[in-house]
């Protein structure tokens, strides 16, 4: 087998990459691990009811967006149209950060679904008796996770399209350069974005944005 000579780090996970899309998550989890592990949740209190509740979906909203912004940037790229710049609205090469496609918001719906119905599977099975019982409320995650994949993606785009900057290098668009990379060629030329913020960066705040939203949400509706 022979790599493709445009083959890059940049296709790689990298201990940077995997601690941004990762690190929030798994602080939710240890928190949860801390106070509800072993514990029936028929035998809690209401508030720490409340605060299981918001957890599972501080953890489906972080997961359904890092989920979302990959089958999105993975999948997307396979449509055969151009996308189109979520600020302008205009034609952007494929892999152009901020660049939304029909297939790429498709991907993005269905991978929020995806990580929505696993939660739906998982806690239906561990906590069985106390949805049943109504000690928590029936909630079709693969709904909540659908629609915070959904919104992730879009504020991963609009973060991609301002705040970091995407090069046209060689007919393909890319990002992430240094600045003695932008100074070794000077057949760069910008496409979209400012400079400011690395892809990791993106990541993590927009995996953020959508965890402090599906917070905001069930808070306002318990």
């Amino acid at each position: 087998m022979r790599l493709d000579p445009k083959f890059t780090t940049a296709s790689q996970r990298d201990w940077k990459q995997v601690l941004c899309n990762g690190g929030i998550g798994s602080v939710i989890s240890l928190v949860y691990q801390y106070y509800f592990d072993g514990r029936r949740p028929e035998d809690l209190s209401i508030a720490e009811r409340r605060l299981m509740t918001v957890l599972i979906w501080a953890y489906i909203g972080f997961y359904a967006c890092c989920t979302a912004d990959t089958w999105a940037s993975e999948i997307g790229t396979l449509s055969s149209d151009w996308p189109v710049l979520i600020t302008t609205w205009k034609t952007v090469p494929p892999g152009t950060n901020g660049g939304i496609s029909k297939l790429g918001l498709m991907s993005s719906f269905a991978g929020g679904a995806t990580v929505g119905l696993a939660a739906d599977i998982a806690l239906w099975a561990q906590y069985f008796y106390a949805f049943r019982s109504g000690a928590l409320p029936r909630i079709p995650y693969v709904t909540v996770g659908s629609l915070l994949g959904t919104l992730g993606s879009v504020i991963d785009s609009l973060l991609g399209a301002t705040v970091q900057a995407s090069f046209l290098v060689d007919k393909r668009a890319v990002s992430d350069l240094t600045a003695a990379e932008l100074q070794k060629r000077k057949d760069i030329k910008i496409i979209s974005g400012s400079n400011i913020l690395s892809n990791n960066m993106v990541n993590v705040v927009s995996s953020a944005c959508t965890t402090a939203a599906a917070v905001g949400l069930i808070a306002l509706l318990m």
